[in-house]
């Protein structure tokens, strides 16, 4: 056995050099452009060698033998010009692998065609009898090795000119082995040999640092790109400073970067805690009422928690600062040993999200709180009012304007201008009729939420309150409505009010309940207002009537379907749409579709009426361009039926529409079953190409054993999250963490909810896949759609 690994032991040396230098295959095409940057440094000296130690070589001949040196001259240039003329202009315009192995073919051609020249004029110049001649053509050949090293980045190179040279010293030492002694043909031959043989081993030497040295340079980007992959830093700053901490908390080994952000010196901050440095403030909730991140960093660091880019207002030196800050506590045979972190000072961008928060919470034209503003405020008013804060009413103003006995139209700039006008009217009358202690210290909170309407929220008293909001409704009637001068026409103001009481935790059921109030106001001639009660009135006769309406509509199919596109976040390019049902109900205001679908639910007519949705839908997108498809919502607990991706298939059939162009979201208004038909028929589904995508992740009953038990193909997240990600920490987290585990399990993430260009660059930077919403396209009704068909979205391409 060990004769046998002594006679291959060649062999193996030989094959490990072989595999020390390969490439891999995700290498090649980064390698081949780093050796070719090598080569346009490093090889015009070799080549300018050859252009100088030609002519002088052929000076030195031209007195005993002009054809000879003209050989030499006319051999070294013609081979330099062809090459600068047919090979040069290639290098810079290498775009493949084929590219590249063609030029390492013509590298060593050249090599090998001057290496020619050499071995010729070699043994033909030692055919004269010029010793001078002799030495100054063995020098200038020996000088040229050095420069030849440089070649040593395209394997054979050196070698293609090394070996014709030391032949052509052999042949012409041969040839007059007879005249010279025998210890100078013995010492020229070994000083030959040696020199040929340093050359080609230094060669191979040079070559293989060369490629140690690439390709630890391109592992190191490979592990940079991995890194920022996984860690999507790409919106994070990149001046980042480090900062560590013993088991106490002081501050130990300050970086440089900390120290320079700080402007202080390392004896300065050695010693002190990290809280202490930056003087963070002590502050316990945000002004959205949860727990602040200067308090969760006071939490991570007490419980030695890790946190990950949490943003705090810091105070260094006289100004006020926002840090980012990212730690790891450290454990080392079980004993904490302090923290690990990263810190960067993110006040820039934190003042650009405080902008973009403002503004998308705030009207243009009139500068009010907006829809979204004063959702926001209704919750953050229930959560005080289920802590024990006074109750409140939520007042919707719509005000209707009138010209000459017919009612009139505005543009935005006189909405604008009526809503100006009627604000002040309506503080007004708030101030009087309002007391101070029904709202604290704050005021009552007024917002535009819609075009032509405004939003009240006020504190009520205990007592009394019917005829409180009775005289407040007749009191803000008798206000706004007269006449009204814009642009110079005096046009008649005609409001209608409806008011819910806070009676209900769910900021939904309120504002459904106050839209519900005002539609019942503006039917009304006289006295337009309507005091809702969602508790007392749902349980009602309403409850009864809507029924009812919704039967009625069940049957005479008097539902429509409109499309949001869905864009992928990457491209920006519209990749499909959403089918969406909208149901205009008494009086064609628009219902809200939420309660309406609950309503068909509870009328046993679900299943049909998802099959309906799923029939148009699909019929729809059968005209559409083939690589757009088609996302139909359905109840979770539909796929509990036998025989459910049955009829789901015979729907595409008869409609003729691709399964891998409909998408199926699974919408749970109740829990989704885990049992075998479910399981069948989602497998059922996967099989046949049908994209099956889990509807807002994070809010209603979905967990993480369904990602694991189901073939969801998509998770979509919740708008919700995605609205307050750029200023809620927790948000941002939850998005994040979402889109990684979105990554991880292989499965697409598409956000929902995108209100603004700021919300489409952070998803797109932190690897979201699609994108939805109404700054990317509100829901159109289907013969809109193609308006939308090859259109990208500007802030993602």
């Amino acid at each position: 056995m060990s004769v046998f690994n002594r006679s291959r032991s060649p062999v193996l040396k030989k094959a490990l050099f072989f595999q020390a230098t390969q490439v891999p295959a995700y290498f090649q095409t980064a390698f081949n452009r780093g050796q070719l940057r090598s080569l346009r440094l490093l090889f015009p000296i070799h080549l300018l060698a050859q252009a100088v130690s030609a002519p002088v070589v052929a000076l030195g001949v031209w007195s005993s033998s002009w054809w000879l040196a003209l050989f030499l001259f006319v051999g070294i240039e013609g081979a330099l010009l062809l090459w600068f003329s047919r090979v040069q202009p290639n290098i810079r315009s290498m775009r493949s692998f084929a590219d590249y192995a063609a030029i390492r073919r013509a590298l060593r051609m050249l090599n090998g065609a001057l290496g020619l020249v050499w071995f010729v004029f070699i043994i033909l110049v030692f055919r004269l009898h010029c010793e001078d001649i002799h030495l100054l053509t063995l020098g200038v050949c020996f000088g040229l090795m050095a420069p030849l090293l440089l070649c040593a980045p395209v394997s054979g190179a050196v070698e293609a000119m090394v070996v014709p040279i030391i032949a052509g010293a052999y042949g012409a030492l041969l040839e007059g082995c007879f005249y010279r002694s025998v210890l100078f043909t013995a010492s020229f031959f070994l000083m030959a040999t040696v020199c040929g043989l340093f050359v080609v081993g230094i060669s191979r030497l040079v070559g293989v640092l060369l490629w140690r040295m690439q390709m630890a340079r391109l592992k190191q980007r490979e592990q940079a790109d991995i890194l920022s992959l996984l860690t999507r830093r790409s919106a994070a700053p990149t001046g980042r400073w480090l900062w560590e901490t013993d088991e106490a908390g002081v501050l130990r080994n300050p970086s440089a970067g900390l120290c320079r952000i700080l402007g202080r010196d390392e004896t300065q901050i050695a010693g002190r805690t990290l809280a202490s440095l930056l003087e963070i403030p002590a502050a316990s909730f945000d002004q959205s009422g949860s727990i602040s991140s200067e308090r969760h960093l006071a939490y991570c660091l007490t419980h030695r928690l890790a946190f990950r880019e949490l943003v705090v207002r810091a105070v260094a030196g006289s100004d006020a600062r926002w840090w980012m800050l990212t730690g790891e506590p450290v454990f080392r045979g079980g004993v904490f040993r302090g923290y690990l972190g990263v810190g960067a000072d993110v006040t820039a961008l934190q003042r650009v999200r405080e902008r973009h928060f403002h503004r998308v919470r705030h009207d243009a034209l009139t500068g009010l709180p907006n829809r979204l503003a004063c959702q926001e405020h209704l919750q953050k008013s229930l959560l005080e009012t289920m802590r024990g804060a006074q109750a409140f009413v939520v007042v919707l103003i719509s005000l209707d304007v009138f010209s000459l006995g017919r009612r009139r139209v505005v543009t935005p700039d006189e909405a604008a201008e009526v809503l100006q006008k009627s604000l002040s009217r309506l503080k007004a009358c708030l101030a009087r009729n309002v007391p101070d202690d029904l709202n604290g210290a704050e005021e009552c909170f007024v917002a535009r939420y819609g075009a032509m309407d405004l939003a009240v929220v006020t504190g009520i008293p205990v007592e009394r309150k019917r005829q409180f909001l009775e005289a407040l409704a007749l009191e803000i009637l008798l206000t706004l409505s007269g006449a009204v001068s814009i642009a110079g026409d005096v046009i008649d103001v005609e409001p209608a009010i409806g008011m819910a009481v806070s009676t209900t935790g769910d900021g939904e059921v309120l504002v459904e309940a106050v839209e519900t109030a005002l539609r019942d106001a503006r039917g009304e001639r006289v006295g337009r207002y309507s005091i809702f009660d969602p508790c007392e009135e749902m349980a009602g006769s309403r409850q009864q009537s809507l029924f009812r309406d919704v039967r009625q509509a069940l049957r005479q199919k008097a539902f429509a379907l409109v499309y949001q596109p869905i864009v992928n976040a990457q491209t920006g390019m519209v990749i499909g749409f959403e089918a969406l049902s909208r149901w205009k109900g008494a009086g064609q205001r628009n219902l809200s579709i939420g309660k309406v679908i609950d309503t068909i639910a509870e009328t046993g007519s679900g299943l049909e009426f998802d099959f309906w949705v799923l029939e148009n839908a699909c019929r729809a997108a059968r005209r559409w361009p083939v690589p757009l498809w088609v996302s139909v919502n359905m109840t979770a607990t539909h796929f509990s039926l036998p025989d459910i991706a049955g009829r789901i298939f015979q729907v595409l059939a008869h409609t003729g529409l691709e399964a891998c162009r409909l998408q199926i979201e699974v919408t749970e208004t109740q829990a989704l079953e885990v049992g075998p038909r479910v399981h069948h028929a989602f497998r059922e589904l996967e099989f046949r190409g049908v994209g099956i995508a889990l509807d807002d992740f994070g809010k209603g009953f979905s967990t993480l054993m369904y990602l694991r038990q189901f073939p969801f193909s998509k998770i979509k997240l919740d708008a919700a999250f995605i609205q307050d990600m750029l200023q809620d920490a927790r948000s941002a987290a939850v998005v994040r963490n979402v889109i990684a585990l979105g990554r991880d399990l292989g499965v697409a993430v598409t956000a929902e909810g995108v209100s603004s260009p700021e919300h489409c660059r952070h998803l797109q930077e932190q690897g979201c896949t699609e994108v939805q919403g109404f700054y990317l396209g509100r829901p159109v009704p289907e013969e809109d759609v193609p308006l939308f068909w090859g259109r990208r979205v500007a802030d993602l391409s």
